[in-house]
């Protein structure tokens, strides 16, 4: 009885979730702009990024003397200042609607290294039109731009010629008095062409008697740049708080790891922390070309490569607290009488993954309407918006299609240190099951304020009360419903992701990725029925929070 009173209150969670998330996405405007947890507000491009290649380079041979000799990367690269500007000045479909064909918030931005003459080139395309925007020219030997000089005679014809070489017309722009004239700056203004107080700029550099850089730039107001930065920083205390105490949450978890070295079971999470560890590994490769966004002036290639494998010992570190997250907080529960999860030698053991499988998807729809309504609220009571972040971007990424993986990494990591761990650490610290609960949420809550959604405060919140609903569903199912319910939300989310690159390729493994978790609930339960030795009794005290599958 008490079994089928349990199910039906999650199935009323789920329909009520379902309900949420259908009628806010459907019924609501303003989702057209609405952030999502995992969604990167990216545009979809109309071109391919070979399509990008070759007009970056058509161009580069015929005007900028690129050899024959070269290496060419692509990457997605968003004005993320304009966008967020645009947004919070509620001019962003203005801008669509006057420049969005011409001057895209979203863009190819090709990256061709000419092996004869050591020379960098980055071109930007536009991603719809195959038309170059923007580029510049970064060579050994030109003239350092933080080096003072007069200009040279004919600098000022060599950029007016560039303006009107990239299909402008010099008359209808006013060179600015800048002091960057004199390392060879130009910025033509537009007599024209502006969207509130952003006006369309014409940015290019001489040097060594030709021009080395030409963009096109809506002058963001200082103003608004000093507002995001002041955002950013808040954004960046929090992480450093989260971080600090997440860090001292795993020196914990290692001393007690270290305490009761006798009484731990060590291959208990084993596992797990290496299912997190490949998968965060192998992402980490399939973001190589992220990684090449935030680039200095020559390759990106060199520094890509540093951040790579920087990347992967801190995943390495990352694993090693997984574990420890895993073995202390098993054993602070079973301290408590209370066992976290079963184990594939209890009889049990299939048919709790099978029950922690379902249970997980009916909360994770639940989760997913109240964050739907959440950020519905957040866009119309507090003005929330979010841009493009490139890092992130499922287009700046080898393999799109391995990128979903990613919520088990996420799903396994996040459920060990802050429901796992975290609950049975400050429930013993504070004593009171709210705390608890609370106290690691706002903790993992922090961690993702660096998500560009504006203003930071309100991603604190969203993902705060998220929290409390992972938390109690752990107290109440234990701890794989919770990893169920995590790695099926974010296996939701990335995979929608996927679906919204538009092709046939990316649509179905997007949709197959909505049912994957499923699929590894029902193939772990079909392998211990069918290979299991020795089953045992699950052992579980009758006061515990967490029940037995059967009950």
């Amino acid at each position: 009885m008490q079994k089928r009173q349990n199910e039906a209150s999650l199935l009323l969670l789920a329909v009520i979730g379902l309900v949420l998330y259908l009628g806010v996405t459907f019924l609501s405007p303003f989702l057209d702009k609405a952030p999502a947890l995992e969604d990167d507000g990216s545009g979809v491009p109309a071109i391919t990024k070979e399509q990008a290649r070759e007009a970056a380079e058509q161009f580069a041979l015929k005007q900028l003397s690129l050899s024959s000799n070269r290496e060419t990367n692509v990457m997605f690269q968003s004005f993320s200042a304009r966008s967020g500007y645009l947004q919070k000045e509620h001019l962003y479909d203005d801008y669509l609607e006057r420049y969005g064909d011409k001057f895209p918030l979203d863009y190819y931005q090709v990256e061709i290294n000419d092996l004869n003459t050591k020379t960098t080139y980055y071109l930007d395309v536009n991603y719809s039109t195959k038309e170059p925007l923007g580029w510049e020219i970064n060579s050994p030997k030109a003239t350092s731009s933080g080096d003072a000089r007069a200009p040279e005679a004919g600098d000022v014809k060599l950029a007016e010629k560039a303006v009107k070489d990239m299909g402008y017309q010099p008359e209808e722009f006013t060179l600015k008095d800048t002091p960057d004239k004199n390392r060879g700056t130009y910025i033509f203004v537009s007599k024209t062409e502006r969207i509130g107080e952003a006006t369309l700029e014409l940015h290019t550099e001489v040097s060594g008697g030709k021009v080395t850089s030409f963009h096109p730039r809506f002058s963001v107001p200082e103003s608004f740049l000093t507002w995001q930065q002041e955002q950013n920083d808040r954004a960046g205390l929090m992480t450093r708080i989260s971080m600090g105490l997440s860090a001292v949450m795993t020196l914990t978890a290692f001393f007690i790891v270290i305490r009761y070295r006798r009484e731990i079971s060590f291959s208990k999470g084993v596992v797990l922390s290496l299912l997190f560890l490949a998968v965060y590994v192998g992402n980490n490769f399939n973001m190589l070309p992220s990684f090449r966004t935030s680039h200095g002036e020559g390759p990106s290639g060199p520094e890509a490569m540093f951040y790579l494998w920087f990347m992967n010992v801190f995943t390495g570190l990352m694993a090693i607290s997984t574990y420890c997250f895993l073995s202390s907080g098993r054993k602070l529960w079973m301290n408590r009488g209370m066992a976290p999860w079963p184990t594939w030698r209890d009889a049990a053991f299939g048919r709790s993954v099978k029950a922690s499988m379902v249970r997980g998807y009916l909360i994770c729809l639940f989760v997913l309407g109240v964050q739907r309504l959440l950020f519905f609220i957040a866009g119309e009571a507090f003005d929330v918006w979010a841009v493009s972040d490139p890092s992130d971007s499922v287009y700046n990424m080898l393999a799109p299609a391995a990128f979903p993986l990613m919520a088990w990494a996420a799903a396994i990591s996040e459920e060990a240190a802050y429901r796992l761990f975290g609950i049975a650490f400050f429930l013993k610290l504070t004593r009171s099951r709210f705390l608890a609960v609370l106290l690691p949420s706002i903790i993992w809550a922090a961690s993702h304020t660096q998500y560009p959604i504006y203003p930071v405060y309100t991603r604190l919140i969203e993902v705060t009360i998220i929290g409390l609903i992972f938390g109690y569903t752990f107290l109440r199912y234990g701890f794989l419903t919770a990893l169920f319910a995590h790695a099926a939300m974010d296996s939701i989310l990335m995979g929608l992701s996927l679906m919204y690159m538009g092709d046939l390729l990316h649509v179905m493994t997007g949709g197959a990725y909505l049912l994957l978790p499923a699929l590894i609930g029902w193939l772990l339960s079909w392998l211990h029925d069918r290979f299991k030795r020795q089953p045992r009794p699950l052992q579980l005290p009758p006061d515990s929070p967490i029940p037995h599958p059967d009950h």
